[in-house]
């Protein structure tokens, strides 16, 4: 496991945080209650944002991963950091994911992994070999595809200044009734893109509070009893990695896809969730783009 997690936030990051602070307190009067926070214009029904590139960050961790608190930790900030640019997933996978039944009991009885995490943590191009370990876009920086978090803001930076592929819109509509929610998403092509491309929607949820093991250097807890989990994966609605979207997309490409979810099937809080959809390359699994929105319950 790795140890070197309490690691300052560079100056060039501290600069970019206090600019990003700035244009966000400017655009407040501006969000709607999706929390765009990009300047934007409609295409064929598409929001196309106009400066950026979005990344996905995978934490791969464990209520029982000593090291992966602070991980998490380091993994919102850089979320803050980027605010609008940069989503996180939490997988809960691996054997420090696992509920203890012996050690403080009861705290880390919980189950807080899923069948797409598992599938995730056991694909052999991610190399997830330890907790916590992450990928962002699931694409190689200094020469590995997952790596420690101490590497995590350098690879953000890295895929931020990468050409934009495409842009996505995605639209939650949940009826508190029938607990069923629906969603849309669609993406469409900047550029010609040489291979297939696969859409990945996933559910994620926040505020779920548990055990957490700990050490950290100079904090003498050895485990949160009340840990505030967030962006924890529970699952994909369409499948562990997804499904084409388009196979051999060009220029001004359109999909769409809508999918529905039945929350009463489940025990987790609606209000709590949000909907990440990625696109991918087919082959490589790298990530081109990514959107997060809630899931709304008026």
């Amino acid at each position: 496991m790795y140890n070197g997690l309490n690691k300052k936030i560079k100056p060039e990051m501290k600069s970019f945080f206090h600019t990003a602070i700035f244009l966000f307190l400017g655009s407040l009067f501006l969000q709607s209650c999706t929390k765009v926070s990009e300047p934007f214009y409609t295409v064929n029904e598409v929001i196309v944002d106009t400066n950026v590139r979005t990344v996905l960050l995978e934490d791969y961790t464990g209520h029982t991963c000593v090291n992966c608190a602070p991980a998490a930790k380091s993994a919102n900030a850089l979320q803050e950091l980027y605010k609008g640019q940069v989503f996180v997933i939490g997988v809960h996978a691996g054997s420090f994911a696992k509920p203890d039944l012996v050690h403080y009991v009861p705290y880390l009885t919980a189950d807080y992994t899923c069948a797409t995490g598992n599938e995730w943590y056991s694909s052999s191009g991610f190399n997830i070999d330890q907790n916590p370990k992450g990928m962002v876009n699931r694409r190689a920086y200094n020469g590995k595809i997952s790596f420690v978090p101490s590497e995590w803001g350098g690879a953000i930076e890295a895929a931020l200044k990468l050409p934009k592929v495409a842009v996505m819109s995605l639209n939650n509509s949940y009826e508190p009734g029938s607990k069923m929610l629906t969603t849309q998403v669609q993406t469409k092509f900047l550029s010609a893109y040489g291979s297939a491309v696969n859409l990945c929607v996933c559910i994620v949820e926040d505020s779920i509070y548990g055990g957490q093991e700990n050490k950290v250097a100079g904090d003498s807890i050895p485990i949160i009893k009340n840990f505030r989990f967030m962006h924890i994966l529970r699952g994909s609605v369409n499948g562990t990695f997804g499904e084409v979207v388009s196979a051999d997309p060009v220029v001004n490409t359109l999909a769409s896809k809508s999918y529905n979810f039945d929350f009463s099937t489940k025990n987790w809080v609606p209000g709590h969730c949000s909907i990440i959809a990625f696109i991918m390359d087919a082959g490589t699994k790298e990530v081109l783009h990514v959107i997060k929105r809630p899931v709304v319950v008026q």
